[in-house]
């Protein structure tokens, strides 16, 4: 079993086949490398991560630009042959229980350090975030904060455990810093999530539960019908089992894109079914072409607190390619809109690589976006999502090399520092351009509430509508699948039939 053209990884001691994966994918095309089939004799590259587990756990990952006939796993352990790249790691007990020690916890997490230190030396290429895929990297600064370490200390155990560069190991510990007085563990505190599954069109890169409001305007009010009856026997539970709201967020789609009288509904709903008065209260309103002065002023009626207005790029040619149906003047006019009716708290979204933009493009887009003076600033860096037309058609487009997205995410850093922002929520995604993040910016005392809950999972979030994903979190700060009971469920289901038939057809359609 042999082909010299492959990169040949061999796993001994660990069960982290995915995990490497996920990591070999960032350096390397899927046809490139290929797991070693045990008991074989190969040829070729190899990458071979041993793991030994005794009273001291170690480590070793070794990169061989080429053997010939190789049993890896019984013949290199006791072979002379030097590797060409090599790094190892030694974790004691004593350390993992030492102030910011549980950030060693993870095996997979050193493992996958020393797989992207050998690498970066094999091909160049340098990961800002190191070992780490997940979605949630502020959780380990986090962790570290609580624990008492200093910002240089939780950037020094960052960077030695996952193997990522000091300013993303710093910006993890900003982010942590921001989020910590926001995220207390209170079984009776949870946040509401309504999904508004429509919009005007559908932007190029745009994965998410929404459907054309040209196309779908018939279901709508079948759907807020629906929506309707969820709403209210979520309002039923937080009032049995006495449950706070602390904030709501009404996201899709573009809520907004609902006309007058749906979207004034839906929130007449919330107000009349929760006690929401005086708290953090969003609606989306991210496509300029759907925000009218009447449907402003019904926010207002109804007590929203934030609003966001999303240009994503304030470039017109940028605009078309994406599909939107708006110009950057449209953007300026319904933000100065909302602004002279009163919205004194008002979040923006940018995208960062967008197909066909430079660096002069974003810069433009930032200058713009100063003029204007958000409170809040979400800086996105571009990410090829499957369900999205960008994934579909993905050789129709040239995508933005990694240096630049870096240049434009520290451009847009030191743009929203020029605001007098500061980094209070980020994420990641899979296939995200340059394995960057996105982060949420915002002026101290404005920082969406939803989104940092969204993120750390410290208090449950009930979402309600199509596309929505509920997360609920036990007494002890535990996130947990089940939602209820198997008697709650028989209820839930009784008491919805209605509006699960209504949703079936409407998926179906």
């Amino acid at each position: 079993m042999s082909d010299p053209t492959r990169l040949w990884i061999a796993i001994d001691g660990i069960d982290m086949e995915y995990e490497a994966w996920l990591l070999l994918r960032l350096f390397f095309k899927d046809d490139y490398f290929m797991f070693y089939p045990e008991n074989e004799s190969i040829s070729g590259s190899v990458l071979f991560i041993k793991v030994k587990n005794e009273d001291i756990w170690q480590c070793k990952v070794e990169y061989y630009s080429h053997l010939e006939g190789y049993d890896v796993v019984r013949n290199l352990s006791s072979t002379r042959i030097q590797p060409d790249y090599s790094s190892s790691v030694t974790v004691s007990e004593s350390e993992i229980n030492q102030p910011g020690g549980r950030v060693l916890k993870s095996k997979k997490i050193l493992a996958g350090a020393l797989i992207v230190e050998v690498l970066s030396k094999v091909t160049g290429k340098q990961l800002p975030y190191g070992s780490l895929t997940g979605v949630r990297p502020v959780k380990l600064a986090m962790g570290c904060i609580r624990d008492g370490l200093s910002k240089e200390d939780t950037i020094k155990m960052l960077v030695k455990a996952t193997a990522m560069n000091r300013d993303k190991a710093g910006l993890l510990s900003d982010v942590a810093n921001a989020e910590i007085p926001y995220t207390k563990t209170d079984a009776r505190s949870i946040h509401l999530y309504v999904g508004i599954p429509f919009c005007t069109s559908k932007c190029l890169y745009c994965s998410f539960t929404s459907y054309p409001t040209g196309v779908f305007k018939p279901l709508i009010p079948d759907y807020i019908k629906a929506l309707e009856k969820e709403i209210r026997f979520v309002g039923q539970i937080t009032k049995n089992k006495n449950l706070t709201v602390r904030s709501v967020y009404v996201g899709g789609g573009t809520p907004t894109s609902l006309d007058s009288y749906s979207l004034n509904r839906v929130l007449e709903i919330l107000n009349e079914t929760f006690h929401i008065k005086n708290i953090e209260f969003t609606v989306e309103a991210g496509r300029p072409d759907t925000i009218t002065e009447e449907k402003l002023k019904i926010l207002k009626n109804n007590d929203i607190t934030r609003i966001s207005i999303n240009p994503q790029t304030m470039n017109a040619a940028t605009l078309k390619t994406i599909g939107r149906n708006h110009t950057p003047g449209d953007i300026s006019n319904k933000f100065l809109m909302a602004r002279e009716m009163g919205f004194n708290n008002i979040n923006m979204d940018i995208i960062a690589g967008l197909p066909n933009e430079d660096e002069e493009m974003f810069e433009y887009t930032l200058e713009r976006i100063e003029e204007m003076a958000p409170d809040s600033l979400t800086v996105h860096t571009m990410a090829v999502k499957r369900a999205s037309r960008l994934h579909e058609n993905i050789n129709s487009f040239q995508l933005t090399s990694d240096n630049v997205v870096e240049a434009m995410t520290e451009a847009a850093r030191r743009s929203a520092e020029k605001m007098g922002m500061r980094p209070y929520y980020l994420y990641r995604q899979k296939n995200i351009l340059a394995n960057l993040e996105n982060t949420g910016y915002a002026k101290p005392g404005l920082e969406c509430i939803y989104n940092i809950n969204s993120m750390e999972e410290f208090q449950t979030i009930i979402a309600m509508g199509a596309g929505a994903i509920s997360k609920f979190v036990s007494h002890d700060g535990k996130k947990i699948e089940r939602t209820y009971n198997v008697k709650e469920v028989a209820q839930y289901i009784e008491r919805l039939d209605e509006m699960l038939e209504r949703k079936k057809a409407f998926i179906l359609r």
